[in-house]
């Protein structure tokens, strides 16, 4: 199986740019179907770099895009999950270290933490599976975030933390605002996951139709004939 890796698209396309200028001197092969034509490949390989081009700025704005929300989930000196612990710490001052609110927040606190070791480390065979998992993870966090200031709106005028950045109004504002980070995430990838769909579609034609004219050529000209020794290891 190929590898889904960039730096494997790239190899491959130029393995099936060299497949074509090596086929194009042989002044007398003949493809038995148009599909394993020289000019087919080659119009094969123009449309995928139209694709490739659309998926470079596509990746562009969804890498800026999470790059945004990242930093609002855990870079920024405010950042959502390093509001978590100034939360819990009030709250086992406020509750005590035996209360249920305490309870509840750090298994809620230790979902959202447990959550971001997963986003960076998930990894499939797909790419679109891979960004897929990422964003359920930052949905789940976000969930579990907005459960937290359930929790805290549900102890009244009790919750009142001299810190700013843990009132309700400002975790209810910031919740808004990492939910805002995770919608804009989402357009860019309604735009960029069919051009990875569609760029993987094309790639498969391609290997089919370069097999195809090895497999034509070793049929014209033989199969230790100097022609096939050229392009046999040329795998797309």
């Amino acid at each position: 199986m190929s590898s889904n890796s960039q730096s494997s698209f790239a190899s491959r396309l130029g393995k099936a740019k060299t497949l074509v200028t090596t086929v194009s001197s042989y002044t007398d092969y003949t493809a038995p179907v148009a599909t394993a034509s020289v000019a087919a490949i080659t119009q094969t390989i123009t449309d995928i770099e139209a694709v490739q081009q659309q998926y470079n700025t596509a990746k562009s704005d969804y890498t800026l895009k999470t790059n945004q929300r990242k930093q609002i989930f855990t870079e920024n000196e405010d950042a959502l999950e390093k509001r978590l612990s100034p939360i819990r710490t009030f709250i086992e001052a406020l509750k005590g270290k035996n209360s249920t609110e305490l309870v509840q927040i750090t298994s809620l606190v230790n979902k959202i933490r447990g959550n971001t070791t997963k986003s960076t480390t998930v990894s499939t065979d797909s790419e679109t599976d891979t960004i897929s998992q990422i964003e359920r993870t930052y949905a789940s966090r976000l969930s579990n975030f907005k459960n937290i200031i359930d929790i805290l709106t549900s102890l009244g005028a009790s919750y009142a933390p001299p810190n700013e950045q843990i009132t309700l109004t400002a975790l209810t504002e910031y919740a808004t605002t990492a939910e805002a980070s995770i919608t804009a995430v989402d357009v860019c990838l309604s735009v960029f996951k069919p051009i990875i769909n569609q760029r993987k579609t094309m790639f498969d034609a391609l290997r089919e139709q370069t097999q195809s004219m090895k497999n034509f050529i070793k049929a014209q000209y033989g199969l230790s004939s100097n022609e096939y020794n050229q392009v046999k290891k040329l795998s797309i």
